[in-house]
């Protein structure tokens, strides 16, 4: 029993070091995903990319193109709606400014 117990122990650890060295396992959010790498390495075995800022994916563009690639959404959506509360700050901004001018003439 123990012997059997041994063998599967040393093939799982063998499809781990094998994955680890032809693939990048890249965590977003709960998914996981599978990029093969070329030269295959054991650099950047596991990346997770849940918090990654636009200078994060600019300093890995392999990672970048095969998250676009594989139609992986999120950043662009993050930074879209982070620039739409900005541009709603300054506009509500503007209006209690432009209120405070209207209140001072009358």
């Amino acid at each position: 029993m123990k012997k059997i117990l041994s063998i599967i122990l040393v093939i799982l650890v063998f499809a781990l070091l094998f994955t680890a060295y032809k693939y990048t396992v890249i965590r977003k959010g709960t998914s996981f995903y599978f990029m093969k790498k070329n030269p295959p390495t054991f650099q950047e075995a596991y990346v997770d990319v849940t918090d990654w800022t636009l200078k994060d994916y600019a300093k890995h563009p392999k990672i970048s193109a095969f998250l676009v690639a594989s139609g992986v959404k999120g950043t662009s959506i993050k930074v879209k709606d982070k620039l739409k509360l900005n541009i709603m700050d300054k506009i509500e901004k503007q209006k209690e400014e432009m209120e405070k001018v209207i209140d001072k003439e009358e």
